[in-house]
């Protein structure tokens, strides 16, 4: 079902996802996505959660760490053009509801754990810095489909991005 409710909100957006629709998608009654997850809100936030492991991906090499990160994020874009992230960045841009969700999320599941490995008074807003970067090029790249970046090699892609990041996330 939750395959399902992610397509259907990719495909639609989150206001105009119904449960109908989502339960005809999953070939499932209503009632049973009904019964599973409450309310079209409920089915939303457990359809695009995901979890950012910030502690497996940070070693004491900075540029091990940056490394990690890009690789991580694109990779899961990559595999998955439906993955939670992406269903939640498109559904956002449409809708405030689901903006708050990203909003919370991105700040619990990498702004807050990243900050913490920053060694920097600003350590936050280099750690949302970083984010935004990198969301920046998994949009562009995986949803967008900008030329540049789609067709770029990924080795070619973190060559370039990584001295930018380490700059955030590792300063001097």
């Amino acid at each position: 079902m939750l395959a399902a409710a992610r397509r259907k909100f990719a495909e639609v957006g989150y206001e105009r996802a119904t449960i109908r629709a989502i339960a005809a998608e999953a070939d499932v009654d209503k009632s049973s996505v009904i019964q599973y997850f409450g309310t079209k809100q409920d089915l939303f936030r457990e359809a695009v959660h995901w979890h950012i492991p910030i502690e497996e991906l940070t070693s004491t090499d900075p540029a091990r760490t940056v490394e990690n990160y890009l690789r991580g994020m694109l990779g899961a874009w990559a595999a998955d053009p439906d993955s939670p992230m992406a269903v939640l960045l498109r559904t956002a841009l449409t809708s405030e509801e689901a903006a708050e969700t990203l909003r919370r999320h991105i700040t619990a599941e990498a702004v807050t754990p990243l900050a913490a490995t920053v060694a920097a008074p600003d350590a936050r807003l280099r750690a949302a810095l970083s984010g935004a970067m990198m969301m920046g090029i998994a949009s562009h790249r995986y949803l967008l489909r900008m030329p540049d970046l789609a067709e770029a090699d990924l080795e070619d892609v973190l060559r370039v991005a990584a001295p930018l990041f380490r700059a955030l996330i590792a300063p001097d």
